[in-house]
């Protein structure tokens, strides 16, 4: 704790004796506690001792006196010419002056311009008028606002980076810019939304816009060495995120190309037999070297049926998809064809709809096959 002086009552008498006056109490408790006090004229009246020692006070019935004007002139001198008005009492006995000097240095394009360095900013304008006329700045993001020296002296900064202004795609562009990247989405939504982001090495990536607009804020995951998901990009343009261990164990792709069509198998198979289970991953899928269990698309375990979709990486060694690895081609094989082994062991019948057939006709044909049709 920072050391404190300790008063006593031989303080107020020692105060009170050097105004020509009395301390007239006996005990002093602590520099709040009021005590009894007494003028050379002999008025009394009770202050505490903080009043009388720190704050100049003394006994009000006296200072109430009229002075004469000619005093009051003698202490007014203020040499920028301010007006104000204010009690004789404070100006004489306790120090008080004018408000202006006292707050207000005078303000230049020098203060304004250090005032942005200290936070790591600028200040764009070459003339500074007064405090009220609004001069543009520029924050450590990039961001440009105007605003009045006033109101920067009041710890007011950007506006942007407070999020008192609404984000726009051009905003997000002008960060990237900044960081020697770019801003690769069309529409910006709202902060939280993922934006496509390019940095100077070409790396792509999704981050939302709040993930990236702070000081300190994300950047590149590759650069930065933080890769823990990939971009992906499929033949048909889709650009999605994706757990490196989805894509290079699992053998996961594309999910736009696959629910689309997926989902058009869906519905088919739908008007004929009802919606499908929403338990896609059952448990005999599970082995060793699946803890995770391998998953169906479409699965009806009441008739013994799944319906797998299949795209044309399951078909053919593709350089891209298979991330020029022939041998993950073939461990894409062996997954299906382990997933089709466990499921005749389970008496499910796994029919397969492939990219380049028509799936109106070849379910139709299952369901027919298997005489759930007719």
């Amino acid at each position: 704790m920072p050391f404190q002086i300790k008063y006593s009552i031989y303080d107020a008498y020692k105060i009170a004796e050097s105004r020509n006056g009395q301390c007239l109490s006996d005990h002093y408790i602590n520099c709040n506690t009021p005590l009894r006090w007494k003028c050379a004229k002999g008025h009394e009246w009770t202050a505490n001792f903080h009043s009388i020692k720190n704050c100049k006070t003394w006994c009000s019935t006296c200072s109430d006196t009229r002075l004469d004007i000619s005093v009051a002139k003698e202490l007014a001198h203020s040499k920028n010419g301010h007006e104000w008005t204010a009690n004789f009492t404070r100006i004489k006995n306790q120090g008080a002056w004018c408000p202006d000097c006292a707050h207000r240095r005078p303000l230049t394009l020098e203060i304004a311009k250090k005032i942005a360095f200290s936070r790591n900013g600028e200040c764009l304008s070459t003339e500074y008028i007064n405090s009220n006329v609004p001069m543009q700045w520029q924050c450590i993001m990039g961001y440009k606002w105007n605003a009045t020296l006033s109101n920067i002296k009041r710890d007011q900064w950007c506006p942007h980076c407070a999020g008192v202004i609404s984000h726009t795609l051009e905003i997000a562009k002008q960060i990237a810019y900044s960081r020697n990247g770019k801003c690769l989405s069309t529409e910006y939504k709202n902060l939280e939304t993922d934006l496509l982001w390019s940095c100077a090495k070409g790396h792509e990536w999704y981050a939302s816009f709040s993930g990236i607009k702070n000081k300190g804020g994300t950047w590149c995951p590759y650069c930065a060495g933080n890769v823990r998901y990939t971009l992906e990009k499929c033949t048909n343009g889709h650009l999605w995120n994706a757990p490196l261990f989805n894509i290079k164990v699992l053998g996961t792709w594309c999910s736009f190309c696959r629910n689309k069509c997926e989902n058009l198998c869906r519905e088919i198979v739908t008007k004929y037999l009802g919606p499908p289970s929403n338990i896609r991953q059952p448990d005999f899928l599970k082995t060793y070297d699946h803890p995770l269990r391998l998953e169906l698309d479409i699965y009806y375990p009441e008739f013994g049926l799944t319906i797998e979709v299949q795209g044309q990486q399951h078909k053919k060694y593709i350089e891209f998809f298979h991330r020029g690895d022939p041998s993950n081609f073939f461990k894409q094989q062996i997954r299906d064809q382990l997933k089709k082994k466990l499921c005749e062991e389970n008496w499910i019948v796994l029919k397969v709809v492939w990219y380049y057939e028509d799936p109106y006709i070849v379910i139709r044909e299952h369901l027919r096959e298997l005489g759930l049709i007719e």
